[in-house]
């Protein structure tokens, strides 16, 4: 992990081009800074930060046509109309009267084309590849392709042919307390003879806004998160949000030649949900994806991209594009799957009103169905620091190679007895501790490097550590294989592209390979009875919680939706036999196994039509799972790193060596430029200080708001009544009687001001 966080560094000292319009970053035609009451507050209105809201937001004034709508169900809370012929809907709010519609009342009023008109009228907008292996759209609209209906005690079902593609399937929309959920069973998409089904978009126009209409946003599930607010159409961006959900399924990749070039992260979508906001504090939608989403992305197209319109939807792929070799030279043509993918789909809808109308309130929704469906448990929350130890690392030699050992096991209760004093709450993660160093062993991982300690000494370390109450994480990684290393078979238990090439990747010069699932799985229950035989109880898994990929192996073929409930199985099965388990980024789908959350995003993509970074992510995970910031030794402002690592409840982590760093020079983790214990113990306890002191105060506790009152200025109130207030700017904030010095923090208990003043 501390490759990505060297990048974050890079990102921080030099401008970056980035290759693809996809990954443009933010280069806009602001002024050279934001003077405010004479502070230089660029920053903190760039996208990086989140914007003050506007204070004087009119209700919005609607006028809605029922036109061709019939109504199909109604509850305490919400009204479903349906258009028979389109499937268009309408869903009245029955509180605050709001219509959220999925098309448009008078289409001609907007510069559509015919196509973009069928898509927004329609319920479902298909692309398929017909007779002669062409790629065409088709919506409902498209031929008059008018389904059959019938309504049921909770909404509609319809039968849906379309005409041209001669594809079938069945729409199920009903609604659910103050909820909507849309589904297309699996069982019942039928294509014809001659035609294949690629993607599917559903009800891709709900909630669309024209330009800036009304105050607003789009919210994307971008790294921590992000928002795209509604505005005029102009030169902003020209290509859409397209975001892989889970990441993009490496076994359709094309194999690229390799590049020395480092190139800026792409913030991996690391959950299933989307929404729009129409009116802050007003009305809102979060949309769950609770089916499809192996093989979905989520698409936000702002206004000026294609269209006028801000709209933001789901797109599912049953046959994805791969590039084929032919030859040796890896020449070859991009081709579609033969065979679908095996899903069905299915869109939760959860509208929201009034105080729950915003990202915290749709982050709230997202935790509250995740509890609920037991995706999320409650672990112990308490304020601390992740201090990672590297033991020891591959140094090549001229005839063979060696190890370099780092930071010996028995180093370990020496450093954190140094620190005990000032740090209360700590744990450790030690890696590179199998034989042959961290980049020399995977998959196999016993027997313990001598170099670093004998068997005795390990028994010991555990023992100490467990006597101070601090836990011992040994980390490992169940997806990662280096080319030379022992433990498995090149043959039968790599995992395997649909191009029949191995997934692997190049890391600093060395060749790594992805196992198949069920190599990992595998290679886990064998692993157990080593761990047991070591007093090994606590992992910190690398990779496999986040790396999400189909294996068309020769033993057997893996969709990712099958990956997934093999490592479901992985990860409940250490959990079972052995304790805790820490992940570095996990997916969704491996929270409800997730004891720590290590490396959580801090920042969003800051693609060029992003206006707002939120801590989406850790308002939904707080007070549930604790969760730590990237390694504060690889970032180049600590000052503002410190302030939103309490901004966003994250805790501090550190990637740690007993020797100096310059002895990896020559080795794969050269990257590691600053780590020796005796240079960052300061900072440690420095960081550990400031976390106590404000996060230390809403221990446990849940993110019920999070406001921007100025520029530079946040407030996150928790469920306890304890408001934390940071202050990015150089002057000091004052606030009630309250004052926040100039890049500091308060806790206070509460209560709002009329009047805020700065000094």
């Amino acid at each position: 992990m501390y490759k990505k966080a060297l990048v974050a560094l890079i990102l921080l000292l030099l401008p970056i081009t980035v290759l693809a319009a996809q990954n443009e970053k933010k280069n806009t035609d602001q002024p050279p800074s934001v003077e405010e009451n004479g502070q230089n507050l660029m920053k903190y209105n760039s996208s990086s930060f989140t914007k003050t809201e506007k204070t004087d937001q009119k209700p919005i004034q609607q006028q809605n046509s029922f036109e061709g709508f019939e109504k199909a169900a109604e509850n305490e809370n919400l009204v479903l109309y349906v258009n028979e012929k389109s499937l268009a809907i309408k869903i009245q709010n029955k509180k605050t009267k709001y219509v959220w519609n999925s098309g448009l009342d008078q289409p001609d009023k907007y510069r559509l084309n015919k196509t973009w008109e069928q898509m927004a009228q329609s319920a479902i907008t298909v692309d398929y590849m017909d007779r002669r292996g062409k790629v065409r759209t088709e919506s409902i609209t498209t031929n008059d392709s008018r389904p059959r209906l019938e309504t049921t005690n909770k909404g509609f079902t319809a039968s849906v042919y379309l005409n041209q593609s001669k594809l079938e399937f069945q729409l199920n929309v009903e609604l659910e307390g103050d909820e909507l959920v849309v589904s297309i069973p699996q069982e019942e998409i039928q294509e014809s003879k001659y035609t294949k089904l690629i993607s599917m978009r559903v009800y891709p126009f709900l909630g669309a806004v024209n330009e800036n209409d009304m105050n607003g946003y789009m919210f994307i599930p971008d790294g921590s998160g992000a928002l795209i607010r509604y505005e005029k159409s102009g030169k902003k961006a020209d290509a859409p949000f397209t975001g892989a959900i889970y990441g993009e399924d490496e076994a359709f990749k094309k194999t690229e030649l390799k590049k020395d070039e480092k190139v800026y992260p792409v913030q991996p979508v690391k959950m299933p949900v989307f929404g729009a906001v129409h009116g802050v504090k007003q009305n809102a939608f979060l949309t769950v994806i609770e089916e499809g989403y192996s093989y979905g992305d989520i698409l936000a197209y702002p206004s000026g991209v294609s269209t006028d319109f801000n709209w933001i939807a789901s797109e599912f792929h049953f046959r994805k594009e791969y590039y084929q070799p032919t030859s040796k030279n890896m020449k070859g043509l991009n081709v579609y799957q033969k065979k679908p993918n095996p899903f069905g789909v299915k869109l939760r809808y959860m509208f929201l009103q009034d105080d729950k109308a915003d990202y915290v309130g749709m982050a709230k929704a997202y935790q509250e169905h995740l509890a609920d469906t037991k995706q999320l448990k409650k672990s112990e929350d308490k304020p601390g620091v992740r201090l990672e130890f590297l033991g020891g690392e591959v140094k090549e030699g001229l005839l063979w190679n060696s190890v370099l050992p780092m930071t010996k096991i028995s180093r370990i209760p020496e450093m954190t007895n140094e620190l005990k004093n000032e740090v209360e709450n700590m744990f450790v993660v030690y890696k590179g501790w199998s034989e042959g160093g961290l980049t020399g062993t995977l998959p196999a991982k016993f027997p313990f490097e001598g170099k670093l300690g004998d068997d005795g000494e390990v028994e010991e370390v555990i023992a100490a550590l467990k006597k101070d109450d601090i836990p011992l994480y040994f980390h490992t990684d169940y997806t990662k294989a280096f080319d030379g290393a022992s433990g498995y078979s090149g043959s039968k238990d790599v995992a395997k592209k649909i191009s029949s090439e191995t997934i692997s990747q190049t890391e600093d010069d060395k060749t790594v390979f992805y196992l198949s699932p069920q190599k990992a799985l595998a290679a886990a229950k064998e692993d157990v009875a080593d761990y047991k035989d070591y007093g090994i109880s606590n992992l910190a898994v690398d990779t496999s919680g986040y790396a999400l990929f189909s294996d068309f192996g020769n033993q057997s073929t893996s969709e990712r939706s099958n990956t997934i409930k093999t490592y479901e199985k992985l990860f409940g099965t250490l959990n079972k036999e052995l304790g805790n388990v820490a992940l570095y980024e996990p997916n969704t789908y491996l929270w409800k196994t997730t004891d720590r959350y290590l490396d959580i995003p801090m920042n969003a993509s800051n693609y060029v039509f992003e206006s707002d970074t939120v801590p989406f992510m850790q308002i939904v995970l707080k007070g549930y799972m604790p969760y730590y910031a990237p390694f504060s030794n690889f970032n180049s402002d600590l000052e503002d790193q410190m302030l939103r690592m309490i901004e966003y409840g994250a805790y501090p982590s550190f990637l740690l060596t007993d020797e100096p760093s310059h002895l990896l020079a020559k080795t794969a983790s050269k990257d590691i430029y600053t780590s020796e214990f005796q240079i960052w113990k300061e900072k440690i306890i420095d960081q550990n200080k400031k976390i106590e002191q404000s996060l230390g105060e809403v221990e446990g506790e849940s993110i019920v708001s999070r406001t921007v009152p100025q520029t530079g200025i946040v407030e996150v109130r928790y469920s306890n009544g304890k408001v934390i207030i940071v202050n990015y700017t150089n002057k000091a904030y004052k606030k009630n009687g309250v004052e926040v010095p100039a890049k500091g923090f308060t806790v206070t208990e509460g209560g709002s001001a009329d009047e805020t003043t700065e000094e």
